[in-house]
């Protein structure tokens, strides 16, 4: 014999249904927000970061080239030194030295992030384990 459906139980559970759908939107909502606050921490070290980095670099070029001089005057410094023999090629080994390093710094925080997403526990609580049950 078929089940009646009762409407008072079928609005009960749908009450329910709206009360966690209401719950998880405003968990997701907090989850969102913790999210842009921490994109905003990154990128306000990564700002720290090179501008850090840029003091240090125009720190060097006024050691070496003097407080006075302009962005142009420097950029015909270079200029000048990477015409001389073996200055440009010397450069582009650097650049690619360390554009290698960058390279193998992201492969292994990739490879980080690969081996802790193949050690999450599946809901049957083996690991890659391949058990069917019966």
């Amino acid at each position: 014999m078929a089940r009646k459906f009762d409407i008072g139980e079928m609005k009960a559970k749908l009450a329910k249904y709206d009360e966690r759908k209401r719950e998880t939107e405003k968990a997701l909502s907090k989850i969102e927000t913790s999210r842009k606050e921490l994109v905003a921490k990154i990128a306000a070290e990564e700002r720290k970061e090179r501008t850090h980095n840029l003091c240090e670099v125009g720190g060097l070029v006024y050691k070496y080239f003097g407080e006075n001089l302009t962005g142009e005057q420097f950029k015909n410094i270079l200029d000048v030194l990477f015409k001389m023999n073996g200055v440009q090629e010397f450069v582009n080994v650097e650049k690619d030295k360390r554009a290698l390093a960058e390279i193998e710094r992201i492969e292994n925080i990739t490879s980080d992030v690969d081996e802790e997403e193949n050690t999450e526990t599946e809901p049957s609580g083996y690991l890659g384990s391949g058990r069917v049950s019966a």
